[in-house]
């Protein structure tokens, strides 16, 4: 079994695994005992497909309740940024999979509530910059906030990450109580003043419409794309964001920026303060994509100048992590130039102090202190200088291996772009001939499509044939 599991891996077979297979035949005891025996539930294939979107797709009610208990993410994106309810017509499967989606999404709220009442400002940060965050205005049993939870305890660089985030104002818990009425004192208090000062005189206007997004499986996606409370999020669809329901992806604005490419009219990319870069582009109906681009571009730039004027000019928990994270990253080159003169510095030391030590002797007429000895004291300060000659050459042999090391980059970035370019046509290509191989088998019956037919779409004429054997041994019921 964990041959076949493995093999699934390593093989040319659209990154099916065991338990994708086993999941789409509705095999729920090979599916049960792969899990027992520790195998990774929310693998994705080449498409972004799990074991649970296969065994969605395919009504496979039993498996899907199976890896739901396993713990499958049921709000997990493919390829085609679908959960797996978007991609089953069975109701008993949809029931199944909003109910799984309600407790993911309540599961994060109580992390955000708890983050909150901890202090704990890096995780809600974290928490927040997911694709599909929590509820930022979520209540717990006393309809507080986090933003309350935080007021209440003093934890300012967490009201700072909340406010920042687009955290309301204006709840109420059931007490009758808003942000300002339970914060921990004044000073609390007056840093809420001016939070909310700053988010009344800098104003950004909603801003929505189509727009087509890359995903991590090199292919493009359209969504309806929403700038609203220095916030970007995107939805399958505009009757989705209207309603607010199924968010696919959502970034605060904080000191976001967008690049485009002069000799693109479509494409722009956006790059988060959290170090994510997302890739959009207008579409290719559009009569003016150069003045459609403009637009979204500005108003990207409108709702991250409203995002900086959110909160206080405190850097938050990620800002401060990633500058961290940059000073421990410093550059080879400057970290050895940084020690080199430190080690000269102390070279023209030793040799004022060996000068010094020279000159008292002399003058003082030592008995004690010999001609061998200060020839020995001459010697080490001639060592050293030669030693800090020797540090030089070495820095410049860096100097000279840096600049080799920086065209061979430029070869490689452009090597790069072009397998990029490769694999975005390949994964488009693979995604149409999955589209019209699963033609016709989003009913649960699949009594169109049959087990030989399946391993031929999947690339069976690549896979080792005593591998093979095993894995279909392993996938027929005894």
């Amino acid at each position: 079994m964990e041959q076949a599991h493995s093999h699934g891996k390593t093989r040319s077979n659209g990154g099916w695994t065991t338990l994708h297979l086993a999941s789409y035949f509705g095999q729920k005891d090979i599916v049960e005992e792969l899990l027992k025996n520790g195998v990774e539930v929310n693998t994705q294939n080449d498409v972004g497909d799990t074991a649970l979107h296969i065994a969605a797709l395919c009504g496979r009610k039993e498996v899907v309740l199976l890896l739901l208990r396993y713990g499958a993410c049921a709000t997990l994106l493919n390829g085609c940024a679908q959960t797996p309810r978007d991609i089953t017509d069975d109701d008993e499967v949809i029931t199944m999979l909003e109910a799984a989606e309600r407790r993911e999404g309540r599961k994060l709220e109580e992390r955000l509530l708890d983050a909150a009442r901890d202090g704990d400002c890096g995780a809600v940060a974290q928490l927040l910059s997911k694709n599909r965050p929590p509820d930022i205005n979520c209540k717990d049993s006393h309809g507080d906030t986090a933003l309350h939870i935080a007021a209440c305890r003093g934890h300012k660089k967490c009201v700072d990450v909340l406010v920042k985030s687009g955290a309301s104002f204006n709840a109420v818990n059931k007490n009758g109580q808003s942000v300002l009425d339970v914060a921990k004192d004044d000073q609390t208090r007056f840093f809420l003043e001016k939070c909310q000062e700053n988010t009344t005189c800098i104003t950004a206007r909603k801003f929505e419409g189509l727009l087509w997004k890359k995903s991590d499986f090199l292919s493009w996606n359209s969504h309806w794309v929403v700038l609203e409370n220095g916030t970007v999020s995107w939805y399958c669809n505009q009757s989705d964001a209207a309603c607010g329901d199924r968010r696919q992806g959502c970034k605060p604005l904080m000191k976001a920026q967008c690049v485009v490419k002069a000799w693109d009219k479509y494409f722009f990319t956006l790059k988060c303060c959290d170090g994510s870069v997302h890739h959009f582009k207008v579409s290719s109906r559009c009569a003016e994509p150069e003045i459609t681009r403009k637009k979204w571009v500005d108003a990207m730039e409108e709702h991250a100048v409203y995002s900086a004027f959110c909160g206080s000019p405190d850097k938050t928990p990620v800002q401060e992590g990633e500058e961290e994270v940059a000073k421990e990253a410093m550059d080879l080159g400057d970290f050895v130039s940084h020690s080199l003169q430190a080690a000269e510095s102390y070279q023209r030391m030793l040799e004022s102090q060996v000068a010094m030590f020279v000159s008292m002797v002399k003058n003082e007429d030592n008995n004690d202190i010999t001609v061998p000895e200060l020839l020995k004291a001459k010697e080490i300060c001639e060592l050293c200088s030669e030693t800090s000659s020797v540090l030089r050459h070495c820095v410049d042999l860096l100097s000279q291996r840096e600049e080799v090391w920086s065209v061979k980059l430029e070869q490689e970035v452009e090597k790069n772009k072009i397998l990029s370019e490769a694999l975005q046509k390949l994964a488009t290509e693979h995604h149409q001939l999955k589209l019209n191989l699963s033609t016709g088998r989003k009913s649960p019956t699949l009594s169109a499509f049959t087990e030989d037919e399946f391993y031929d779409a999947v690339s069976e004429s690549e896979w080792d044939s005593s591998v093979r054997g095993r894995s279909v041994s392993v996938l027929r019921f005894s």
